[in-house]
């Protein structure tokens, strides 16, 4: 049964997915930043990666910690304002912060509060939605999510063509500050659980899950419960879940050195974001129209992943033999790889 919902803003049950893309406008250069932001205070490669390992495995705790609480606790609402007032706190910190360790503590607590979004975001189009409108549901939500992110490349290369990476992070301060007003305003408050048993049954659901937030804890049953582990792999769920578990090993170690490769490889930052963003372009622009005739089948994610895995490949390639400009292989690879087959995916 579906909860009754208290909206803030009347309108639309949708409203508070624009505020999520507020958010994502700010919060998509933010990986970037911290990278760029470091090798600029002196920095190393070394203390880059350093920066986003350390965010990634505060990541995955804090998604352990606040699926917990989300167990527990009846609001969806102020989780997700928690989450969004993260990156508020994060980029007015960052203005100030001159120090690498500062930068890199700073980043971890973001993650933590930040992951606080996931589990609180797909409970709330799952419990503000009819089970047979999740797919409609889910799919607005990372179309926008693409919109924003790519309005957020867009925006950040055009300050950092003219103005310096402060500038850009105190401009991400404003954004987020607006985006936290829009959604105190508009996110709704869920007045009652909805039973989410079915959503492990539910493909697109838990698929739209794992991509947004590849991180899930598993807890065993009490009872007498039978779990063989050769009839585990047999499930469509369990081998969707084991290939992108691998391919994100991968797929992970990658973005934490493309953008610094990008920077050492005597790109501005200018042109370090203007790879990113033509590959969040295509990525929106795709997935409008790829969406429309995508069916969520396993051959289809297989194709993804493999189109993914390939273009990443290339890419390491033309890093170590640079037949051609790094700037111009980037673009052609990387626009294939974030583009086109995350929106295949």
């Amino acid at each position: 049964m579906i909860s009754k919902i208290n909206h803030k803003l009347v309108g639309s049950k949708y409203n508070w997915l624009y505020s999520i893309m507020l958010y994502n406008i700010a919060a998509s250069p933010v990986s970037t930043i911290v990278v760029l932001y470091i090798i600029e205070v002196g920095g190393s490669v070394i203390d880059a990666s350093n920066a986003i390992t350390t965010s990634t495995l505060v990541s995955i705790v804090a998604s352990y910690i606040w699926g917990r609480i989300s167990d527990v606790y009846k609001s969806r609402r102020n989780l997700l304002l928690i989450s969004i007032s993260s990156l508020s706190l994060l980029t007015i910190s960052l203005y100030f912060e001159r120090k690498i360790l500062e930068i890199i503590l700073t980043y971890a607590l973001f993650s933590f509060l930040n992951s606080a979004n996931s589990a609180a975001i797909n409970l709330l189009i799952m419990e503000t939605n009819h089970e047979s409108k999740w797919k409609n549901a889910f799919s607005r939500y990372l179309f926008l999510s693409s919109v924003g992110n790519t309005v957020g490349l867009a925006f950040s290369f055009g300050i950092t063509g003219l103005l310096s990476i402060q500038d850009l992070i105190f401009s991400l301060f404003i954004i987020s500050t607006i985006s936290l007003i829009f959604a105190y305003y508009s996110i709704p408050e869920i007045m009652t659980k909805q039973e989410r048993k079915i959503f492990i049954s539910n493909l697109h659901a838990f698929i739209s899950r794992i991509f947004t937030y590849p991180f899930m804890i598993l807890r065993k049953i009490n009872g007498n419960h039978n779990m063989n582990i050769s009839n585990l792999s047999k499930n469509l769920i369990y081998r969707i879940y084991a290939v992108i578990f691998v391919f994100y090993f991968g797929s992970g170690m990658f973005n934490t050195v493309f953008p610094v490769g990008l920077k050492v490889y005597t790109l501005s930052n200018f042109l370090v974001f203007l790879v990113l963003f033509f590959g969040m372009f295509v990525q929106t622009v795709s997935y409008y129209y790829l969406g429309k005739r995508i069916t969520s089948s396993i051959r289809e994610i297989y194709s993804a992943l493999i189109v993914r895995g390939i273009s990443y490949s290339l890419i390491g390639l033309t890093f170590l033999f640079p037949v051609i400009p790094i700037v111009y292989s980037s673009l052609l690879f990387y626009l294939i790889a974030a583009g086109i087959g995350f929106s295949m995916f």
